[in-house]
C-alpha cells in the first residue's frame, strides 16, 4: 500500500468512527422505553391551518396538529389544543392531555362549556389537549379490504402514539409533567401511560373507565379487522340520518315511525343500548334527566366509525405494569357511572384505588349513564367543576 493509499484508508476509518459516534449520540438522546415495551419515538406534529372559535365560548380557541405514524394513509394521529386567548398562556392553571373513548376523537363536538370538558377547562385557564387516535383518519366509507392495516393497531401501538403526543405537548407547553385524563377506554390508556412514565404525570383524571380484569388473549376471527359503531339495525346511513335529524329538528318527525319525535327516537336508542351497556340507561340516561338528546346527537355524530378489533383480545395490564402503577402512587380523581351495572362502578373504583391507594378520590354518580359523565346535563356541576377544584388543590399542595 502506498503512503497516499494509507492516508486515504486512515481517513475512511476516521470518518466511520465519527459517523458511528454521531449515530450513537443521536440514539442516546431519544426517549428510551423501559422494560415494559418499545418506544415508538417522537412524532413530527405539524399544525393544520386555521384556528377554530366557539360561539358559546367566546375567547376560547382550538388548534389542530397532525403527525404521520406509518406508511398507510390511515397511519396518522392528531392533537386538538383548546385554550383561552389567541395565544395560549405561558403559565396555565394546568396542562391536560385527554384520551377519548372507543370510536371517539379529540375534536370539540358540542359548542357549549356546560357539555364540553375541553371548553369548560379552557375557560378556567387550563391548557387542554385532546388526542386523535389513528381511527380518526379512517373514512367511514373505507372498503373492508382497506381495513386490514388495523390488524397491527394493538394497544401497544396506540400507547406508543400517545407517548409521542405527550412528548409533543410537554415540549410545546414547557411542562415536563402534565395531567392525563381518560374517558372509557381512554382511561385504560391513561393508566398504561402513567405506569410507563410516572415521572411525566402530575395527576390522573379517570372518567368512567377502568383497567380490564379479564386475561384476554387470542386474535379476532379471520377477516374481522374492525369493530363498527353502527349495527345491523342502526346502519351507518341510518345512524347519520338519526343524529342529523335530532340536531336539526329534535321535535319533528322521527326517522323511525314508532316514535313521536326525533328526540324520543334517540332517547330510546341510547337508553336501551344493550350488550356491555346493559339496556337500562347504561350508555346514557336522558329519560332520567341526566342528558339531553340534542347534546347526545352532536356528541355521537362526531364519532369515528371503526376501532381495531385486535384490541378486544388484549389485556396489557400484566403484573409488571400493575406493580409499576401501584408504586408510582400518583394523585388521582375518578368518576364512576352506575347504570351499566354495580360491577362497573366497583371496577372503576377498584382500579383507581389500585393505582393511587387511599389517596384516590372516587366519585360515584348514581343514576348516570356512561356518556352523561362527559356531556350530561349535570356534567359541568358534578364532574368538570370538582375536577378543576381537585387540580387547583393539588397544585397548591
Amino acid at each position: 500500500m502506498t503512503e497516499r493509499e494509507g492516508a486515504i484508508e486512515r481517513a475512511r476509518r476516521l470518518a466511520s468512527i465519527i459517523l458511528i459516534a454521531a449515530v450513537a449520540a443521536l440514539l442516546a438522546s431519544w426517549p428510551v422505553r423501559g422494560a415494559l415495551g418499545n418506544d415508538a419515538g417522537p412524532a413530527d406534529f405539524t399544525p393544520v391551518a386555521g384556528m377554530r372559535s366557539f360561539k358559546e365560548a367566546p375567547g376560547i380557541h382550538e388548534w389542530r396538529f397532525v403527525a404521520r405514524r406509518g406508511p398507510s394513509p390511515f397511519d396518522r394521529i392528531g392533537l386538538e389544543r383548546v385554550a383561552r386567548g389567541k395565544t395560549p398562556a405561558a403559565s396555565p392553571v394546568a396542562v391536560v392531555l385527554y384520551l377519548p373513548g372507543t370510536f371517539m376523537n379529540g375534536a370539540v363536538a358540542v359548542d357549549d362549556p356546560r357539555y364540553s370538558m375541553p371548553l369548560f377547562m379552557a375557560g378556567h385557564g387550563v391548557d387542554f389537549w385532546s388526542f386523535d387516535y389513528r381511527t380518526h383518519f379512517v373514512p367511514p366509507a373505507a372498503a373492508p379490504s382497506q381495513l386490514g392495516v388495523m390488524t397491527g393497531w394493538t394497544d401497544d401501538v396506540f400507547l406508543g402514539d400517545i407517548e409521542s403526543a405527550a412528548r409533543f405537548v410537554e415540549s410545546a407547553t414547557g411542562h415536563p409533567r402534565i395531567y392525563v385524563a381518560g374517558f372509557s377506554r381512554g382511561a385504560e390508556f391513561a393508566y398504561l401511560f402513567a405506569a410507563r412514565h410516572p415521572e411525566e404525570v402530575a395527576g390522573m383524571i379517570i372518567l368512567d373507565g377502568a383497567m380490564p380484569s379479564a386475561a384476554l388473549r387470542g386474535n379476532p376471527p379471520p377477516g374481522r379487522y374492525a369493530d363498527d359503531v353502527s349495527g345491523r339495525r342502526l346502519t351507518w346511513p341510518r345512524r347519520e340520518a338519526l343524529m342529523r335529524t335530532v340536531i336539526e329538528h329534535p321535535d319533528g318527525p322521527a326517522p323511525m315511525p314508532q316514535f313521536a319525535t326525533a328526540r324520543a327516537n334517540l332517547e330510546h336508542v341510547v337508553y336501551t343500548a344493550d350488550g356491555f351497556f346493559g339496556g337500562h340507561g347504561g350508555l346514557a340516561n336522558p329519560l332520567g334527566g341526566f342528558s339531553d338528546a340534542v347534546v347526545l346527537a352532536r356528541t355521537m355524530a362526531a364519532y369515528d366509525r371503526y376501532w381495531p378489533a385486535v384490541q378486544d383480545y388484549e389485556n396489557p395490564f400484566d403484573a409488571e405494569t400493575r406493580s409499576a402503577l401501584m408504586a408510582a402512587r400518583l394523585p388521582l380523581i375518578a368518576f364512576a357511572s352506575t347504570n351499566i351495572g354495580p360491577r362497573w362502578s366497583q371496577n372503576v373504583a377498584a382500579s383507581a384505588r389500585a393505582a393511587a391507594g387511599d389517596g384516590a378520590t372516587v366519585v360515584t354518580l348514581n343514576g348516570w349513564g356512561h356518556l352523561d359523565v362527559v356531556c350530561g346535563t349535570h356534567a359541568a356541576a358534578e364532574v368538570f367543576t370538582p375536577t378543576l377544584q381537585w387540580i387547583r388543590r393539588h397544585r397548591a399542595n
